[in-house]
């Protein structure tokens, strides 16, 4: 039982390998293995064979394209590219303004927070309530920016479902 086992599995991998072969292509080692085995086994050199009869057959079968395809297609592309060009300018654009946006604040932090302290003592205020606005003016800028970031998104996805009709894939012309 042992003994045939092993030749099921000699025999699986060389189908496995032929069809390697064929796709990805096979290391010197794996390919020399492959040759002797299919020289001495039958059964395998006939998959091989007929694995590329069926290829050659596939090549020569030729599919008749609509006229328009190509340069519908090569059109689509460059809108495309387009597309992806202005929205990572737009995206560039934010990502700066974020930075500088946290470049001032984290600058500006020590002066606020003095401002903010003289602005709680100077009107009685708790400690407490006088903290909490100056961690307000921490977190309003970063869900301002968050809420322009959704925005952006928003509008970009909204603009890109929007083409004009007629155009693209969309519209069942070639």
């Amino acid at each position: 039982m042992k003994k045939q086992d092993e030749m099921a599995n000699l025999h699986d991998r060389a189908q496995r390998l032929i069809d390697q072969e064929r796709v990805e292509g096979l290391v010197p080692e794996e390919l020399r293995w492959l040759q002797d085995h299919l020289a001495g086994c039958e059964a395998c050199a006939a998959r091989a064979a007929s694995t590329e009869s069926a290829l050659r057959a596939l090549k020569s079968v030729s599919i008749a394209l609509p006229p328009g395809l190509g340069v519908s297609t090569k059109l689509r592309v460059r809108e495309e590219a387009v597309r992806l060009k202005q929205r990572r300018a737009r995206n560039l654009a934010l990502i700066v303004g974020c930075a500088v946006s946290w470049i001032a604040g984290v600058a500006s932090a020590p002066l606020v927070w003095r401002l903010f302290e003289w602005v709680g003592t100077t009107l009685a205020l708790p400690r407490i309530v006088w903290e909490l606005g100056f961690l307000c003016w921490w977190f309003v800028p970063a869900a301002a920016a968050g809420l322009v970031i959704l925005w952006v998104r928003t509008r970009a996805e909204r603009e890109d479902l929007n083409e004009p009709l007629g155009t693209g894939p969309r519209s069942g012309r070639w």
